[in-house]
């Protein structure tokens, strides 16, 4: 069956967050009343302390107000472009996307010799890769999940394969620490991918810009969300209703992904929560 193909778009809505900016990019996000900084790193893929760094009037503070415009920077491990602001210079870029000037320079040799960066021009910002050795944990197996949960009817997304490599929580990725928003799942390319609860599909396309290769966003009734990711084919269109335990996609190695595996992440209203706190 052929990917669900969609295209990528320069702004991007996510259950009502509206990302402006050109694919790969940083990009803005207006605050809104009862936004936390939480729910806003965790919709664009990013840990607080990202959006944070980009954001001068966030540094020590976890409180954002209505109205703030925020700079949001690209999920660490996608190549991107940005284009250059006035003021800016190679280091700050650099620490806007947690790179280092040398890695900045290797992507841009035009730069190396000291040449300064004009307002207007394209710098490449390269992926930051991720090694087995750096971000997987031991691997754990988790047990099989029943039908009741206290959240109700939640079912394992990849049936009986349920070695987590890499689990919820915080993670080291070339040095530098990020939090984990799910659990990857390994299992062989091609698997079904169930949903693990009956609701309304949210997403169903391509985010190369932010990692996630082919995934799959799904909203549940009483506030829960649940994200499949790096697959290797969509099933589903955006504004379908699926039921639990239908197969929306299968398993893939997009985005970024050291191996064939699912990334399952999941939100109450936007909050994330530790998807093995559910079975």
């Amino acid at each position: 069956m052929k990917n669900v193909l969609c295209a990528a778009l320069c702004g991007l809505t996510l259950s009502g967050l509206m990302l402006t900016g050109w694919a790969g990019a940083a990009t803005s996000y207006r605050v809104r009343s009862g936004d936390t900084l939480g729910q806003i790193a965790a919709r664009a893929g990013l840990s607080v302390g990202q959006v944070q760094a980009a954001n001068p009037k966030l540094r020590g503070k976890t409180g954002v107000q209505a109205g703030w415009v925020l700079t949001l920077p690209a999920r660490p491990g996608a190549a991107t472009q940005y284009r250059v602001r006035s003021g800016d210079s190679l280091s700050v870029i650099a620490k806007r996307y947690n790179v280092s000037l040398s890695q900045l320079f290797r992507a841009n040799p035009r730069y190396a010799g000291g040449k300064p960066v004009q307002v207007g021009a394209l710098v490449k910002i390269p992926a930051r890769t991720v090694t087995a050795s750096s971000t997987r944990t031991p691997a754990a197996t988790v047990r099989t999940a029943s039908t009741s949960s206290r959240a109700g009817g939640w079912l394992w997304p990849l049936g009986s394969y349920n070695t987590i490599s890499s689990g919820y929580g915080e993670r080291t990725l070339e040095g530098d620490s990020e939090m984990h928003y799910g659990v990857d799942i390994v299992a062989p390319l091609g698997t079904p991918v169930r949903a693990a609860r009956s609701g309304r599909v949210l997403e169903s396309r391509p985010d190369f810009e932010r990692g996630w290769g082919w995934t799959v966003v799904i909203e549940h009734p009483d506030g829960w969300i649940t994200r499949y990711a790096h697959l290797s084919v969509n099933l589903i269109r955006k504004g379908e209703l699926v039921s639990r335990g239908q197969t929306i996609g299968r398993v893939g190695n997009t985005g970024r992904s050291t191996g064939p595996h699912l990334h399952f992440g999941t939100y109450l209203r936007w909050d994330p929560r530790n998807p093995l706190g559910l079975y």
